[in-house]
């Protein structure tokens, strides 16, 4: 599960709307926690901590799913890189050889 759904399951569990749980955060319109909902935008840590207080978390439990989600990014974003480099390198190789 990405942060983002994690979110989004727990202010559902918490029985609030994206406004009311935008105004207990301290925004006043919604759209905000919609881009964090959706995964457009990352969220603070100061945000993340206060959503343990409005959705009643425990803050290890946060903690857990916020390594575990910037981990599987990080991840994500080393293979790529190092995908894209073979595919260059592969490429390269091809030139040098005449191909």
């Amino acid at each position: 599960m990405s942060l983002s759904d994690y979110i989004k399951k727990k202010r559902l569990n918490a029985l609030l709307t994206q406004q009311e749980a935008a105004k207990l955060l301290g925004y006043k319109k919604s759209q905000f926690l919609s881009n964090l909902e959706l995964g457009n935008r990352k969220p603070p840590l100061e945000v993340l901590k206060k959503m343990c207080e409005v959705y009643k978390i425990p803050p290890e439990e946060m903690r857990e799913e916020y390594i575990r989600s910037t981990s599987k990014e990080a991840e994500e974003t080393a293979e790529k890189k190092w995908d894209e480099s073979e595919k260059k390198s592969a490429k390269d190789d091809g030139k040098s050889n005449g191909e």
